[in-house]
């Protein structure tokens, strides 16, 4: 049973669906047009009042007065919808603007009228506050009720709000008990979001299973001392499996390629294992957003496309033997072997290499004991909200390195992005660019990271990062609490024999370029190399790891999908010559 009413002081008034707890997570309309905020409100409360405290402000200045009263209060706002385009009062920051500053994880929506995006100026302010990430994306004004569109953007915003871990310390199942100051601990809890675990974390305590290791408290109750990567993809009921029977095609990877080559097999009949060392995604599992993936208007995280790329392969019957990590292959009659650590091995008719690459590591000098305590490659989201309040700096200049900047901005209280370059827009894309400037990330050129100091009372913090001018040589000692590196790209191919055709960077060649680079010694058919065959008949290369590639997720899939087609026809040769 709910009741209404009047909270506040700002002008107009607020109405509150107010239930017994005031800790309950808000749901804010800030809705100037009556009508419309009538038949909002009315949606609202009917499907969700139960779960959320439904506040309603009857202008935008009482819905911004709101905001601080709600924060005053302890509470947290999940959802903030309001018609405002531009601040109504002289100097207030935008509505969405004090959401995003008073509660970082907040969804953003902008309501509008049915068929209004036709015009321009609203376009144009849609556009405009998408570009500052004051709103994640507009709501239509529902049209009649219940209005189960309206209410799929709503449940849509709802869900990553809490996938974002807002809630996780009062709801989360799973416990994670470790120091702050060690690597593990944050390895650990990288993995669980990986995995899509939601958690809390705790420091040990006197009564603690074991003070010393990262100890993982399950839904059931029993503890984990110190899992292996394995052991927690097992207490999840994720697939680890490698099976004894032959494949017809095993991918080594889990990145967006092998994912698209696992949906694009396995839906059309090839008996598909996918091992993977880690959990699914590959290094764009970790990206906080990703903008311009067709299809995801509002873009979509690097985790959450993995989590339904991983799905959709696994319905059409792919096998996945995730953390498991192939460190041999051997050429057989009629396929290959597959040797897979600690001591396992598969036979496959055909192959795909989808291992892609990770980070570069750099030199460090004195900061390098503390990656994964203050120094992180990459910016993992659970990492990202540690930041709060804090100085950090990004290395990078690609797309990564953005996101991972606007990231940690919705959090961090200073955010600068570290460059060797002039400019940033000759490697990242103009729309991060835009971004950037207007997310007020500081950007910081012709400069690297060359030493620098852990703070003296934190072990997880930096005192200060040194910088090195990459023109004069200079140097200067800047003040930083977290340092985050996303530069370049080493590729998961040392493992491969020799007869795997590489350049000097590791990439692995393919098609025609066998032939260009290493001659018709390096080709042992009359055939020339399909499209993606490696030196090898019959494996191929896919992503990142392949010489050539556009580093993009787009042209990864298309890359994964389109190689099963080479698949095929590799496969009946086999078959013929058995």
């Amino acid at each position: 049973m709910t009741r209404n009413i009047v909270i506040g002081h700002a002008p107009g008034g607020v109405m509150d669906t107010q239930r017994n707890s005031a800790t309950e997570p808000v749901i804010l309309l800030g809705i100037s047009d009556a009508a419309a905020r009538a038949d909002v409100v009315r949606e609202i409360e009917n499907r969700y009042a139960g779960d959320y405290r439904v506040v309603s402000a009857e202008t935008t200045d009482a819905a911004a007065s709101a905001l601080h009263d709600i924060d005053a209060a302890g509470s947290t706002v999940a959802l903030l919808l309001s018609d405002e385009v531009a601040p109504t009062a002289a100097g207030r920051p935008s509505l969405f603007a004090i959401a995003r500053q008073l509660f970082p994880e907040v969804r953003r929506c902008l309501l509008i009228e049915w068929g209004s995006w036709d015009e321009p100026a609203l376009a144009d302010a849609v556009y405009r506050l998408m570009s500052a990430i004051e709103i994640h994306y507009y709501v239509v004004r529902p049209l009649r009720s219940p209005d189960e569109a309206f209410h799929r953007r709503i449940t849509e915003f709802l869900l990553e709000w809490q996938r974002a871990g807002v809630v996780a310390s009062t709801t989360a199942s799973v416990t994670v008990i470790g120091r702050t100051a060690d690597p593990r601990t944050h390895q650990v809890i990288a993995q669980l979001a990986r995995f899509g675990i939601g958690h809390a974390v705790e420091e040990p305590g006197p009564s603690s299973p074991d003070p010393e290791s990262v100890v993982v408290r399950l839904v059931d109750g029993r503890d984990v001392v110190d899992p292996t990567d394995t052991e927690l993809a097992r207490a999840f009921a994720f697939s680890t499996d490698v099976p004894s029977e032959e494949v017809d095609v095993a991918i080594i990877g889990a990145g967006p390629a092998g994912l698209a080559a696992a949906v694009y097999a396995a839906s059309e009949g090839l008996r598909t294992l996918v091992v993977e060392r880690g959990p699914v995604g590959g290094q764009a599992g970790s990206s906080s957003l990703i903008r311009n993936y067709l299809g995801f208007e509002r873009g979509i995280s690097g985790s959450d496309l993995a989590q339904r790329s991983y799905q959709q392969a696994w319905v059409f019957g792919a096998r996945f033997a995730l953390t498991r990590e192939a460190v041999g292959l051997e050429m057989v009659p009629h396929g290959f072997r597959i040797a897979i650590a600690p001591d396992d091995a598969v036979l496959a008719r055909s192959v795909v290499l989808a291992t892609g690459v990770t980070y570069r590591r750099i030199d460090l000098g004195p900061l390098s004991p503390y990656v994964g305590t203050a120094v992180f490659y990459g910016a993992a989201a659970v990492e990202a909200r540690a930041q709060a309040g804090r100085i950090v700096h990004v290395v990078g200049g690609g797309n990564s390195a953005g996101q991972a900047a606007l990231h940690l901005g919705r959090y961090a209280d200073a955010v600068t992005l570290i460059i060797r370059g002039r400019e940033l827009a000759d490697s990242m894309s103009a729309y991060l660019v835009r971004q950037l400037e207007e997310a007020g990330v500081a950007i910081r050129t012709q400069a690297r990271v060359v030493g620098g100091a852990i703070s003296a009372d934190r072990a997880d913090r930096l005192d200060h990062i040194v910088l090195r001018d990459v023109a004069t040589g200079s140097e200067e000692r800047v003040r930083s609490d977290a340092l985050f590196i996303t530069i370049g790209a080493s590729p998961h191919t040392a493992w491969l024999p020799d007869a795997v055709l590489r350049d000097r960077w590791g990439f692995v060649i393919t098609g025609d370029e066998v032939l260009t680079e290493g001659g018709r010694r390096a080709w042992p058919l009359e055939r020339p190399p399909r499209q993606g065959e490696t030196s090898v008949p019959g494996l191929f290369a896919v992503g990142d790891a392949r010489r050539g590639s556009v580093k993009r997720v787009a042209s990864a899939v298309g890359e994964g999908s389109v190689v099963v087609s080479a698949v095929h026809a590799v496969l009946a040769e086999v078959s013929s010559a058995r």
